[in-house]
Parts: structure tokens; C-alpha cells; sequence
């Protein structure tokens, strides 16, 4: 409910307004994430999940409309299903590391280690997510701003 409206509002004033929402929602697991490997506090432990949802809430959220920023009409149904394919291989691999990190008996210190690869995600979402005007904004649009100037 947060990441849908700020991103619609900000990709009308900067073409890379989704991306930014997307990559501030995917950082604000980070520090979720190392809260919830090495927090004792139930208090603490409920910010940090209430944290991560918010987080991955805004990241979700603009999934489908990054897709349609880049990837021509064509090809999205074959990208989302990609897209949606390497999420399961990389819950699958999460949760056999962490199956792993139960039994060595280092869990929390292992959870709070995603957050480096959360970090990696986005500095490449950051530095390879390149939108495409004429995906982002139809051409009546371009030619009502084109006549208004």
C-alpha cells in the first residue's frame, strides 16, 4: 500500500521513480534482516519483521511495473514467468542454507548474512535497470507533453 502509490507519483516526475521505490523498499531489509538474525527482543524482533514487510511490501509491489518499463509487450508474460521461476530456485537455495545454518547451529548470524546479498541486489538493480521512455510513458502522453510546451 506504500510502494504502489509513491512509485506512481514519483515515475511521472523521474522515469526511474519505480526503481527507486522498488530499491529504498529492498533496503529497508536489510537492517531487518540483521535484526532479526541477531535480536533477543521480542519488541525488537516484531520492528524488524514489521520493518521487512514494509520493505519487501514496496520491492513487490513494483515488480510487474519495472517489467513493463523495460521489456517490450511481447515478451513480458515470458519475463514475469522467468522472473517468478528464479524467485522459487532462490527461496529454494535460502531455505536449504538456512536448513543448513539450524543444524550448524549458527542461524541468526547466517540470516543476518542475506543482507549482503539483498545489498548486491541493489546496487545491480540500481545499475542495470535502465526504463525505456517509450514503454514508460505512452506516446499520447509524450505527444500531450510535446503540444503543452
Amino acid at each position: 500500500l506504500i510502494g504502489g502509490p509513491l512509485s506512481d507519483r514519483w515515475v511521472q516526475k523521474n522515469i526511474r521513480g519505480r526503481i527507486y521505490t522498488s530499491t529504498i523498499g529492498l533496503a529497508l531489509t536489510i537492517p531487518s534482516l540483521v535484526l532479526l538474525g541477531f535480536g533477543h527482543s521480542h519488541t525488537g524482533l516484531i520492528g524488524a519483521a514489521m520493518l521487512f514487510g514494509i520493505g519487501f511490501g514496496m520491492f513487490d509491489t513494483n515488480n510487474m511495473p519495472i517489467l513493463c518499463q523495460i521489456i517490450p509487450q511481447k515478451y513480458r508474460a515470458t519475463a514475469y514467468g522467468i522472473m517468478n521461476m528464479m524467485g522459487v530456485f532462490a527461496g529454494y537455495a535460502v531455505t536449504l542454507m538456512l536448513g543448513s545454518s539450524t543444524d550448524a547451529g549458527s542461524l541468526g548470524t547466517d540470516f543476518s548474512k542475506l543482507a549482503i546479498v539483498v545489498l548486491a541486489a541493489v546496487v545491480l538493480m540500481l545499475a542495470f535497470l535502465k526504463p525505456r521512455q517509450d514503454l514508460t510513458y505512452p506516446q499520447e502522453e509524450l505527444k500531450n507533453k510535446s503540444e503543452a510546451i
